[in-house]
């Protein structure tokens, strides 16, 4: 039997959601070694690239352009660029996003992965409060060597 890479979220999603409790002092890392780290890298630089340029440019950066499904509530979103205008596109940002994967669990062949974590979402009007949550991305890489993500399911608390 295959496995689908939305079945393999869907799974991570309810072993999150099921409330699987991880250090989140560090990144737990599962697989080969090397794959692994390169995927805690690809979501360090995610983040710092939402940190830098806001929320619709990271996701536009880091989905894959054309599989990549956000998911956020409702149906998903598919591609880079639909997620990069869901999420506001050219207008400035107005929350910060950040997120640290507690796990990271890399497929043997090296070309695909699955992190789960926190995030927190801060408006950046301080009247309003902030959101925290957990998340799932399922991770592919791309012809360049690059890693993409392929699915990004997030579940406020």
């Amino acid at each position: 039997m295959r496995i689908t890479p939305l079945q393999v979220a869907i799974l991570a999603a309810t072993l999150v959601m099921a409330g699987s409790a991880v250090s989140a002092s560090a990144t737990t890392l599962h697989g080969p070694p090397a794959v692994a780290q390169a995927v805690l890298e690809a979501e360090h630089a995610f983040a710092g690239r939402v940190a830098e340029a806001g929320v619709a440019q990271g996701f536009r950066e880091f989905m894959d352009p054309q599989d990549g499904l956000s998911f956020g509530g409702g149906a998903p979103t598919r591609g880079a660029e639909a997620i990069y205008r869901a999420s506001g596109g050219d207008k400035p940002s107005a929350v910060r996003l950040t997120w640290e994967p507690e796990e990271i669990f890399a497929a043997r062949a090296g070309d695909m992965a699955v992190s789960w974590g926190r995030y927190v979402l801060t408006p950046n009007d301080p009247a309003k409060t902030a959101t925290t949550g957990r998340f799932v991305t399922v991770w592919r890489k791309d012809a360049k060597g690059s890693w993409k993500g392929l699915v990004d399911i997030g579940a406020p608390d």
